[in-house]
């Protein structure tokens, strides 16, 4: 069975990205939102200190509560 998410949930998850993505350029921004969309462990930690470099990429891991697995 699946999990059953809330309006609410989602708002709040979207409104949690915008903050951890505010000073981010629009550009790298969408490239890391998509790395975050399609979130795949290891290799998505090594593109996104790739795009916006170590200690940004994991604050946003950190905020996001993204696995780092």
């Amino acid at each position: 069975m699946g999990v059953v998410h809330r309006p609410d949930d989602i708002l709040n998850r979207r409104r949690r990205v915008e903050i951890a993505l505010r000073d981010l350029n629009p550009g790298i921004r969408e490239t890391v939102l998509n790395i975050v969309d399609s979130w795949k462990g290891g290799e998505s930690i090594e593109d996104l200190k790739r795009v916006v470099g170590e200690e940004k990429a994991f604050k946003i891991i950190k905020e996001l509560n993204l696995p780092e697995d």
